[in-house]
């Protein structure tokens, strides 16, 4: 009898277990499996979310350093021209003279009334016409070599030739063919460096009274060309072009002691400095990011502490929300009891 009843209660207590275990087990699957897509998916969006942030940073800095590049090369491009405009006294002109061939209508040119301040008409009548075109082609020379001149600056290149006698003819023709356009990079300058000395020579002495470019020993000038080749490099790079002209940069460095000694790196300080605070702060920007990710997606657990939060979630065989099963066993304990009762009565 006592083997009818144990083998009774546990074909009526064995379906109840599997049933509790198969619920447990598929509930604490399904939390699993919703805890780690809700975590896949915020670790997939603080990606997503990093990599777009530093993406925008990237291109904030790359916009603002190129910006400031420009910025720079236009300062070191009104610095260059100021200067040449006042040793001269003549504005770069957005109308610059034609190359004209014709002495009288240079005559002409020359009278309007427009140059008085600058020479008379009776000066004017008092040079011959190769005179007029010898400063015409030395006023075409020195406007490549700096920027644009208008009449009144050929006027001036005229009277420093055959009225002050500053500029020699003579010296100059022997040195025209020079033409420092011909080099793409100052340094290649380097290697005819004689020959640039005799055209600054000719061209700009230190005593011109119209442009005068100071005196400088090959070792100096060397280093001006070498502090002007970043530059150039950097601005033809940017803009497709060199302006002004070389030797208005040679005429500016040429008066800067630190340029002329070499004691200056040929570098744009302002221009690294902004690149360095802007990629500083992309990095600081993409390291918050990360850090704001890391806090967002929750950290892997033990399985078995996991699976404890779960089950404390989730009923238990036993629980409260189990009541039929509580009531189901007591039921079944009351009644093997009595019926052990009654057979030990019996006996």
């Amino acid at each position: 009898m006592k083997k009818t009843i144990f083998a009774f209660l546990l074909l009526f207590l064995f379906p109840m277990s599997v049933q509790a275990e198969s619920s447990n087990a598929e509930l604490t699957h399904e939390s699993s499996l919703t805890i780690t897509e809700q975590t896949s998916s915020s670790a997939s969006f603080a990606e997503n979310s990093t990599v777009a942030t530093t993406d925008s940073d990237d291109s904030a800095a790359t916009s603002e350093t190129e910006n400031s590049e420009l910025s720079n090369l236009q300062k070191a491009q009104d610095t260059t021209i100021d200067q040449i405009e006042k040793e001269t006294g003549i504005k770069k002109s957005n109308d610059p003279i034609d190359n004209e061939q014709d002495p009288e209508k240079i005559r002409t040119l020359l009278k309007d009334p427009s140059m008085a301040s600058i020479l008379s008409p009776s000066e004017v009548d008092s040079y011959s016409d190769q005179q007029l075109l010898n400063a015409m082609l030395l006023c075409q020379r020195i406007s490549a070599d700096t920027y644009g001149l208008d009449v009144s600056g050929y006027a001036r290149i005229l009277q420093a030739l055959y009225k002050d006698h500053t500029l020699s003819w003579d010296n100059i023709q022997n040195i025209i063919n020079y033409d420092p356009h011909y080099y793409t990079n100052a340094l290649e300058m380097v290697d005819k460096i004689d020959s640039l000395q005799a055209y600054l020579a000719a061209l700009y002495p230190s005593n011109s009274s119209f442009m005068a470019i100071r005196q400088m020993s090959n070792q100096e000038l060397t280093n001006v060309l070498k502090h002007i080749s970043p530059l150039q490099e950097e601005m033809i790079a940017t803009q497709g072009n060199f302006f002004p002209g070389i030797i208005a940069w040679i005429a500016r460095y040429a008066n800067d002691d630190d340029v002329r000694s070499g004691g200056t790196v040929p570098t744009n300080p302002s221009t690294t400095e902004t690149t360095s605070t802007s990629t500083s702060r992309s990095s600081t920007t993409a390291s918050t990011t990360a850090e704001s990710a890391e806090n967002s997606v929750p950290a892997k657990s033990d399985p078995n502490k996991q699976e404890d939060k779960i089950l404390g979630i989730l009923p238990r065989t036993g629980e409260e929300r189990r009541t039929w099963l509580t009531v189901a066993g007591v039921l079944l304990l009351v009644l093997i009891a009595f019926i052990m009762i009654r057979r030990n009565r019996k006996k």
